[in-house]
């Protein structure tokens, strides 16, 4: 399963970089996240794995914060992308291919902070995943999640209104055809993956809970959910994003 969902985010890797290049460029956005980031996280410089960083808008924004980020990502792909963009932005940072469960390439307690943004939903073992990075946590780090209740079984008569209406509003801000994503299609991998058929955060909580995290606090995000927010009338069929912290 690994290998099938890493090939399709490879290939769906240059229509995300179009979007981090268009995030880079909007002040909104990038103001946003380093206020939200930077309260979250302190003035304190910290050891950070952005886990599937994508084409490393997260990476970026924190390197900018000051704290020492390693990226990585199971698709070549966004790792590729990624690092292009570090190249570009002046970033000191490098992007890694590596499995966001297993984290062959981390040692034990070397990160006070875990933060990933729309991966835990494409994880084939999220259970799994959240006990390797309470391992390679140091004491009292934290996870980070920025995810979305990502339903795979919703097919109500909203959601298929929704995204009708997201096809049109592409076509006519993007004066374009919504592209075909690999990660989209639910006859393979993404349709098995755990998490696309049980409600979130929920699953989260259990989840990290079960793993031994000590405390796991979840909160609405509330700027990713805002209807002012031309993302969120394209893509806010999808389900209702949230931020979960875990501490070890």
């Amino acid at each position: 399963m690994f290998e099938e969902i890493e090939s399709a985010w490879t290939a769906d890797s240059a229509g995300y970089d179009e979007s981090v290049k268009a995030q880079l460029k909007n002040q909104r956005d990038l103001r946003h996240w380093s206020e939200e980031l930077q309260l979250l996280l302190g003035a304190q410089p910290l050891r950070i794995l952005d886990v599937g960083c994508g084409p490393g808008f997260f990476s970026i924004v924190l390197s900018r914060l000051g704290h020492f980020v390693k990226a990585i990502d199971g698709a070549e792909g966004m790792v590729e992308h990624a690092n292009a963009n570090f190249r570009t932005e002046g970033c000191s940072v490098t992007a890694h291919l590596e499995d966001a469960v297993t984290l062959p390439d981390e040692e034990a307690e070397s990160y006070d902070v875990i933060i990933s943004r729309d991966v835990v939903w494409t994880l084939y073992d999220p259970a799994a995943a959240f006990q390797r990075w309470k391992e390679v946590l140091k004491p009292g780090g934290r996870v980070i999640i920025y995810d979305g209740n990502y339903r795979r079984d919703r097919k109500d008569l909203k959601t298929r209104g929704w995204m009708a209406f997201s096809q049109l509003l592409t076509v006519v801000t993007e004066r374009k055809l919504p592209r075909y994503k690999e990660h989209s299609d639910d006859t393979g991998a993404f349709g098995r993956l755990p998490l696309v058929r049980q409600e979130r955060p929920g699953a989260d909580r259990r989840l990290l809970k079960k793993a031994g995290y000590r405390q796991v606090t979840i909160t609405n995000d509330y700027y990713r959910n805002s209807f002012t927010r031309l993302e969120y009338l394209k893509y806010g069929y999808q389900g209702r994003k949230f931020r979960v912290v875990a501490w070890k």
